[in-house]
């Protein structure tokens, strides 16, 4: 007698319950906050990276220095009338900033091409280096992988990082090591904060914002010793010494090797003096700006994204009969902040201060120090020397605010519906600013 070797059947209902496994071990996966963070960083680096090269052979608002100052360091030719065209081949002729930016776009363009991959993959890997920062000093500073992970999404999806972590321009490039810095020196990793420092200022002198921030963060952390009755002793000023020395090792080091051979200076004395004094002549005769006529505009105005600049915009006309009737943005890239992010401060930086000050929270502390240090400088800035300022200065400002925002949405006791209409807000503040209007 043959033996019946078909499989037992499948009770009722199994067969319409195995098409929804796929869903529920999804739903499991997003349970766990770190594949939650490797979802959102990989749509932030599907934002930055997605049609990077578009539109070709178009350089980006500050791209027209930098990529040009990389093409005559490589020796290429540069088309006439465009910055830097003459300038001696080799060196660099961006002498307003260190060398290191346009090097390492240099060194990109020379293996990708004179083309949009390699004017601005180091921007991308700035900026993907600078989320991941953030999620470090989150966690460094004590708080769960949950607010990392909102914290990171927030910075993410801010219009203004966004646009900057795939531009070929200076600002990612030196926000990523301060972040690290500020990571390292959470961590107790003085030196290491001090040439991560180092690093930022052989980019852009707006490093030493950064700088600013973390001896305060080390003077108030001397201040809270004393309070407490443990005295006073010169090993306190270890973590200062260190910082210190760790940026004048890698900041004065380097400096002078990258002059000696890109510049024509012979001092770095001689190119910071400079530089300063560039910087020092930036000036508005008659006070900061009251109408959004010229690109700069004051501190003040980047609150509430008054006065947003225009990168680039291509548009294409809708016409009748001849008569152009419309005007339809396809790419329009936007120096503006997520409106949905600036929206949150007035609450968020109070609650920021609170937590710092009752709950002595190290995010929180780190977050408003930061954000000071990063802001309130142009603020006084703008207001004694009449500075002209640009809203792209507030960027360093972002994931201060960013991890702000975290912390009131998660440690304020705010109802679950709100947490996620904010984020779902705050996606629809991102999309309303990405630069491309239609798939190209």
């Amino acid at each position: 007698m043959a033996m019946d070797r078909s499989m037992p059947a499948a009770p009722p209902g199994a067969t319409q319950a195995s098409r929804w496994m796929p869903l529920a071990r999804l739903g499991d996966g997003l349970r766990d906050p770190e594949r939650v963070l490797a979802l959102v960083l990989l749509a932030a680096f599907v934002a930055r990276a997605v049609w990077l090269a578009i539109p070709a052979g178009t350089l980006i608002f500050d791209e027209a220095y930098y990529v040009n100052a990389a093409r005559v360091i490589l020796g290429w030719d540069l088309t006439p009338g465009a910055h830097y065209f003459g300038s001696a081949p080799g060196i660099d002729p961006n002498t307003e900033h260190p060398p290191l930016g346009k090097l390492v776009i240099a060194a990109s363009m020379a293996v990708f091409g004179d083309n949009g991959l390699g004017w601005r993959l180091p921007s991308v890997i700035a900026g993907m280096i600078a989320l991941g920062a953030l999620y470090k000093i989150v966690r460094s500073a004590g708080e769960s992988a949950w607010l990392g992970v909102l914290a990171v999404g927030i910075f993410a999806f801010d219009n203004l990082a966004m646009v900057h972590g795939r531009i070929g321009t200076l600002d990612m490039m030196v926000l990523a090591p301060l972040l690290l810095s500020a990571w390292a020196a959470l961590r107790a990793r003085w030196m290491a904060a001090g040439a991560l420092v180092g690093l930022g200022l052989l980019v852009k002198l707006t490093a030493l914002y950064g700088l600013l921030a973390l001896l305060v963060l080390v003077a108030l952390a001397m201040g809270g010793a004393w309070r407490a009755g443990r005295g006073f002793r010169w090993t306190a000023f270890r973590p200062a010494v260190s910082i210190l020395a760790g940026v004048l090792l890698v900041a004065g080091t380097g400096l002078w090797a990258l002059d000696a051979r890109f510049s024509s200076y012979s001092s770095p004395v001689d190119h910071v003096r400079d530089m300063l004094e560039y910087g020092a002549g930036l000036t508005r005769p008659g006070g900061p700006p009251t109408d959004c006529i010229s690109n700069d505009s004051a501190p003040w105005q980047w609150l509430t994204n008054d006065c947003e600049m225009r990168y680039l915009r291509v548009a294409t006309d809708t016409s009748t009969d001849g008569k152009v009737i419309a005007t339809h943005a396809t790419i329009d890239f936007r120096g503006a902040m997520n409106p949905v992010l600036l929206g949150a401060m007035a609450l968020a930086i109070p609650f920021a201060i609170w937590s710092a000050w009752r709950r002595r929270s190290r995010l929180a502390t780190w977050a408003v120090i930061w954000m000071g240090a990063n802001y309130l400088p142009y603020v006084a800035l703008a207001l004694i020397s009449n500075r002209i300022t640009y809203i792209y200065y507030f960027l360093p400002v972002v994931p201060a605010l960013s991890a702000a925002i975290a912390l009131l949405l998660l440690r304020s006791g705010l109802p679950r519906a709100v947490q996620v209409g904010y984020v779902a807000a705050y996606l629809i503040g991102f999309a309303a600013y990405f630069p491309f209007r239609q798939i190209p």
